[in-house]
């Protein structure tokens, strides 16, 4: 039985984060750049081990929203 990601995927969020962060207080705007493109980078990992984990186990929840025609749409994802 795979284990679930959920570690991951806030481990992803928190690097994302971290990098948000790293990215407000920087003064080089080349590497203000760097850090939104990681925090980015961070941000869709987490949203690719959340879909993953949709397709291993389709029960757990993630951040699936509803269309209000009763269809789930999940953000990020054209």
């Amino acid at each position: 039985m795979p284990l679930p990601l959920s570690k991951e995927i806030e481990e992803c969020r928190a690097h994302a984060a971290h990098c948000a962060r790293q990215a407000k207080s920087t003064t080089c705007p080349d590497i203000r750049e760097d850090f939104r493109r990681l925090e980015q980078n961070w941000l869709q990992l987490a949203r690719s081990y959340e879909v993953a984990q949709q397709i291993v186990s389709p029960g757990t929840k993630s951040d699936n929203r509803n269309d209000g025609n009763g269809s789930p749409q999940r953000s990020g994802l054209a």
